[in-house]
């Protein structure tokens, strides 16, 4: 499995991936963000689901993109939409023969040159896409049910750029805690509106784990500082 989340703020993109890789009985690490930059454009994708579906769509997007020179980022949105058509078209019969789902989303976030700002769009494995919010200024693919309620709770619209990065790092340790098909180290894409360049950072568990334990720690006394509801008497 894998957990990959991006996130909108209103001064750039904030990815998240973990590494965990899992074949059969393997289990390896390998990245999962790839970064596209030129100085005009600069962006990211991520992928979850089968990996011999994301390689090939990764070399026919990688094949298109030369001729089509995007410069909105919704347009390397339908480059990547366009090669997992092609790929669903070509590989989703023997999949189904061989009982495997097409099971493949992709968080493409960044900035083109003709872009005001930086976005977010997700792609399904039907190859249409729908672009994040301002309201909802994030997306999450893989194993999304334990960390999405930190999203919900903890992202708006004026979301600071540093403040994405600590919620998407806690939105993976609810998933890490609850799921033992992730696991560090994680990689981060950091992108600042009107940069045109991405910052890319590996974190180790070692690393992270006295921001875990504080918010761990956190939890609790908040909890303990609740006011008493419920009364039983003895």
């Amino acid at each position: 499995m894998t957990f990959c989340v991006a996130i909108k703020s209103k001064t750039g993109v904030v990815a998240l991936s973990d590494t965990r890789i899992s074949s059969g009985l393997g289990v390896s690490t390998s990245k999962k963000i790839q970064t596209f930059q030129d100085g005009a454009n600069s962006f990211f994708i991520m992928s979850s689901g089968l990996r011999s579906i994301r390689d090939k769509v990764i070399h026919l997007f990688e094949d298109d993109l030369p001729g089509q020179k995007p410069d909105k980022l919704y347009k390397v949105a339908n480059l990547v939409g366009k090669a997992v058509k092609q790929v669903r078209v070509e590989d989703l019969e023997p999949l189904q023969q061989s009982k495997f789902f097409f099971d493949a989303h992709f968080i493409i976030g960044g900035q083109c040159s003709k872009d005001s700002r930086s976005s977010i769009f997700l792609i399904f494995p039907e190859g249409n896409w729908v672009e994040a919010s301002n309201e909802s200024p994030y997306t999450v693919i893989g194993n999304t049910g334990f960390g999405k309620s930190i999203l919900r709770r903890l992202l708006n619209e004026d979301i600071t750029f540093d403040l994405a990065i600590k919620v998407a790092f806690l939105s993976f340790d609810a998933t890490y805690k609850n799921a033992s098909d992730v696991d560090f180290p994680l990689d981060f894409a950091l992108y600042k509106n009107g940069t045109f360049e991405i910052q890319e950072l590996r974190k180790t568990e070692n690393e992270l784990k006295g921001t875990a334990i504080q918010w761990n720690q956190m939890l609790v006394d908040a909890a303990n500082e609740l006011p008493d509801f419920l009364h039983f008497e003895d």
